[in-house]
């Protein structure tokens, strides 16, 4: 397959971890638009052989940040009287049970947190979240040991089927 084909078989993974970071499905598109717009602008700088999955992914980060860090105006809500006003109580028991999760990823220290996500969210190897993180295997490795060990503190054991 050629480079084009292959960055568009990864575009499912990134969107799905896109909508994590962002927080929002067109959040997600966009990021991955300009994930996708950034890596063809630069795919001159990708080395043959090399891992592109970890490339594409270190390069949605890398967007996700800098969209970040360009957000001019941000809404402090600090007695949640804002986010009160658009939400409701979930309906459903897995609605609560994912809103507990996500209330525990919160909880988590940032990098433990998205090497956790990478691995076991988005199904990269601990390589290529080592590549995406810019650090060592080992590093991933503790990181998601650590997310783990502490989600089961937060949320309890999972319960056996």
């Amino acid at each position: 397959m050629s480079l084009k084909e292959d960055m568009l078989a990864l575009a499912p993974k990134l969107r799905a971890h896109a909508a994590i970071l962002a927080g929002g499905d067109n959040d997600a598109d966009d990021l991955v638009q300009e994930t996708l717009m950034r890596a063809w602008q630069f795919r001159h700088t990708f080395r043959e052989g090399t891992n592109l999955k970890a490339w594409l992914f270190r390069i949605l980060r890398n967007a996700f940040l800098a969209s970040v860090s360009n957000k001019l105006e941000l809404v402090q809500d600090v007695d949640g009287r804002l986010t009160d006003r658009l939400s409701h109580a979930p309906d459903q028991e897995w609605r609560v049970q994912f809103g507990e999760f996500l209330g525990a990823l919160e909880q988590l220290p940032e990098p433990s947190c998205e090497a956790l996500l990478l691995v076991g969210g988005s199904g990269l190897t601990y390589e290529e979240a080592a590549a995406a993180c810019d650090c060592s295997v080992g590093t991933v490795k503790s990181r998601v040991s650590r997310a783990r060990e502490r989600l089961v503190e937060i949320v309890g054991a999972p319960q056996e089927l």
